[in-house]
């Protein structure tokens, strides 16, 4: 199930409770919440949240044990000192808005929290709700380089977080204790989550190579998602980039999804000038990794790519990657670099790209750099093999300023030309140039004919072409093209291009080459900037199987089957409304193909799910189709809920969020509540909707019970007057509850 739905980023969710309900959930467990206040005191404070600390360093370097908290109330915080965070102990605020930790700490390398363990600790903590600022504001005016530091450590949880303005990096997960592994290094991170969190103006670069918003390194299983992930310009080609490897890499099993990463646009006037590329994510030595759902200003770039036990190297879809401004620099989609194996790259729209999908291979004798193979595998690093590219729109692609090669879907080389290809799949794809700055070709083979390379089992079908130079496809000079011993190309429709629309094998056909039912037609496309199909369309039913879904006869030619607006599965609009004590949950979708219902979920945490009911989807439709669902039994609170589409294939996708918060009828409240120091008194007045039997409570910031009574509460008003011990002045909490319901009020004696 594949959906075009905007993922919107949730505000900060409801994993806060009140400092009452903290406190009464505290006096019936183990764990302890610790209190730290812009007013507290580090050196009188016991860390209660009547006598506060006032620095997180204070609390990091006391509070120990598995579970423990450490809560900062809302407010600004200056931090003199870095802090080390012991394992088990989790750090929350109040909400990015509310508390805010601002860092004084300078020096390089300096880091404002540290989170260091020896390899495979089980970290079993979180960090959300604050905003880090590390006051970077140019190149000599800054003051932290790095905010959070996490090393050796598995089940760390930074969320609902806002981290600007530090100088080299903002997060670091290093799962491999500080090694620099430049082979398997045996040792994986596992459970680390990094989501809901917006990292703005944090990451460097040194002129050599460009750190990152996020650097990740030894994960296994990691998820990042609904992140917005910003690196602003800096002069001078200072800019980092978004999420970066760490430790040359080693990452397995991760996902990264629903995020908007943006690098600032690229400057330079060649690829990789002063250390800057165009990447928005650049990740060495992977396995079993996922992409999908992002929305990108910047380049993919991927190394040393093994499938492993996984099911493929790198899956990655349903992306968007648009480049700001088209400008005559060098700018690229997806770079795979060395040794690349078992690569899905399937429904992503790039727009304002030179080159959309770069294969880029090195020698049978190059190490490259960072190659973690000991001896080298059979081909070199140059190996290409079964990798798809499928149901992409490649659009606004240009030549630039000629610097690297500019296509649609290209084989490079860096070092020595000799790719090694065993198997490359492109389908259904749409490749459209720059009208007035066309680049000479759409799929580019020339550097198949160094006396090393091979190609075979290439298969090029079904596939829209418009507006090349030279030509939509082609291959070396000389005699190189018999190194290609395997190629179909059937079914695609070139239009517009040079070479008359046709293949350009300067050297001849490859060997056992298929050319056959390609055409040369307007594909008659909805408009210049639009590149879905027309109804009239010579291209519709035109393909051939090559086991995409597809609706008609036969798969239409290009990324979109017609009558489809985008997608499978198109929502236009997804609400939901409390109404009467009750949330109505209503979506539209523009059209569906194979759908086959809609599960819904709630969460009262944003992030545990569950299902609590089911809608059958409509199957096929290309006009507008209008769903509902009623929650009748909301929970007290903030409710979220989201859609699971699902097809009749089995497949899924998740939609956007969305939240409510439901406030249930008490029947009973406080009106005034007044304790006095002076003389131990308490009074306070009742609204009980009913007659009924209440128990009322008064517990200090420590958690003793200075009161505990019954009470016949009557329908109405209730004025009641209690005795409790002297007291001194502080905040205090009165609790009452009935069966059914429970109300905390917190106040200040005086």
């Amino acid at each position: 199930m594949k959906t075009n739905l905007l993922f919107v980023r949730r505000t900060a969710p409801a994993f806060l409770l009140t400092t009452a309900m903290v406190l009464f959930l505290t006096i019936a467990s183990f764990a302890t919440t610790y209190y730290v206040s812009p007013l507290g005191n580090d050196a009188s404070g016991t860390g209660t949240l009547a006598n506060p600390w006032k620095t997180l360093k204070k609390a990091t370097s006391t509070v120990t044990g598995t579970g423990n908290i450490i809560h900062l109330v809302a407010g600004t915080y200056t931090e003199t000192q870095s802090s080390s965070l012991p394992v088990g102990v989790s750090i929350e605020g109040e909400g990015y808005a509310s508390t805010i930790v601002v860092s004084t700490v300078s020096g390089q390398w300096t880091t404002l929290l540290t989170l260091s363990s020896g390899q495979d600790t089980n970290g079993n903590q979180s960090i959300s709700g604050i905003t880090f600022d590390g006051q970077y504001v140019n190149e000599t005016t800054y003051k932290t380089w790095i905010a959070i530091w996490i090393t050796g450590r598995s089940n760390v949880v930074i969320h609902d977080c806002r981290i600007i303005n530090f100088k080299d990096r903002g997060v670091i997960y290093d799962g491999n204790d500080a090694t620099d592994p430049h082979s398997d290094p045996g040792h994986y991170a596992t459970g680390n989550k990094f989501y809901n969190n917006t990292v703005l103006n944090s990451a460097a670069n040194t002129g050599n190579y460009g750190a990152g918003l996020l650097n990740i390194g030894g994960q296994q299983g990691m998820e990042i998602y609904n992140n917005t992930l910003v690196q602003t310009q800096r002069p001078n080609f200072k800019n980092g980039w978004p999420i970066k490897y760490w430790d040359e890499g080693w990452l397995k099993g991760v996902k990264i999804y629903n995020n908007t990463l943006t690098k600032a646009p690229y400057v330079g006037s060649y690829p990789g000038e002063n250390g800057d590329w165009d990447f928005a994510i650049e990740f060495f030595n992977i396995m079993g990794i996922e992409i999908y759902n992002n929305t990108i200003q910047g380049s993919i770039d991927l190394n040393y790519n093994r499938k492993g036990s996984y099911a493929f190297c790198a899956w990655i879809h349903h992306n968007t990657l648009n480049h700001s401004t088209l400008n005559s620099n060098f700018e690229s989609g997806i770079i795979l670099e060395f040794r690349t194996e078992s690569i899905l790259i399937e429904d992503n729209s790039f727009n304002n790209v030179c080159s959309g999908v770069q294969f880029n291979t090195r020698g049978v004798n190059n190490t490259g750099g960072n190659n973690p193979e000991t001896p080298a595998p059979a081909g070199g690093y140059s190996v290409l093999s079964n990798n798809i590219i499928r149901r992409n729109l490649f659009s606004n692609v240009y030549q630039g300023n000629g610097v690297g090669t500019a296509a649609g879907i290209t084989v490079i080389s860096e070092g020595t030309d000799d790719p090694q290809i065993q198997g490359l799949d492109i389908y259904n794809n749409t490749i459209v140039a720059k009208a007035g700055d066309a680049p000479w070709i759409a799929v580019d083979f020339t550097s198949m004919g160094a006396p090393t390379a091979s190609g075979t089992n290439i298969n090029v079908r079904n596939n829209i072409v418009v507006g090349f130079g030279d030509a939509w496809l082609k291959g070396t000079n000389g005699a190189g093209n018999t190194h290609i011993t395997g190629m179909t190309v059937t079914h695609n429709d070139a239009y517009n291009n040079g070479n008359g629309n046709v293949p350009s094998w300067p050297g001849g056909n490859p060997a056992n080459y298929t050319y056959n039912n390609n055409r040369a037609l307007n594909p008659l496309f909805i408009s210049a900037t639009d590149f879905r199909l027309q109804a009239t369309s010579p291209l519709i039913d035109a393909g051939i199987n090559v086991g995409i879904p597809f609706v008609g006869a036969a798969p239409d030619g290009g990324y979109k089957e017609f009558g489809s607006v985008s997608l499978p599965v198109i929502i236009i609009d997804f609400t939901a409304k409390e109404t009467a004590g009750k949330n109505i949950l209503s979506w539209n979708t523009a059209s569906e193909i194979n759908s086959a219902y809609f599960n819904i979920e709630r969460s009262t945490d944003g992030r545990n799910y569950s299902v609590i009911g089911r809608v059958n989807a409509s199957g096929f439709s290309t006009t507008e189709v209008r769903y509902n669902f009623t929650d009748a039994s909301p929970a007290d609170g903030k409710n979220f809920y989201r859609l699971v589409m699902t097809d009749l294939d089995g497949s899924f996708e998740y939609s956007k969020i969305v939240m409510v918060t439901n406030k249930k009828d008490k029947s009973i409240s406080f009106g005034y509540v007044n304790l006095s120091a002076s003389n131990g008194s308490a009074v306070m007045t009742i609204n009980s909707l009913k007659a009924q039997t209440a128990n009322l409570s008064v517990i200090d910031a420590t958690g003793r019970i200075l009161l505990n009574t019954s009470l016949q509460l009557e329908a109405g008003l209730n004025t009641v007057s209690k005795n409790i011990p002297a007291m001194p002045a502080g905040i205090y909490y009165v609790r009452l509850f009935t069966a059914g319901e429970t109300v905390v009020y917190n106040t200040l004696s005086r």
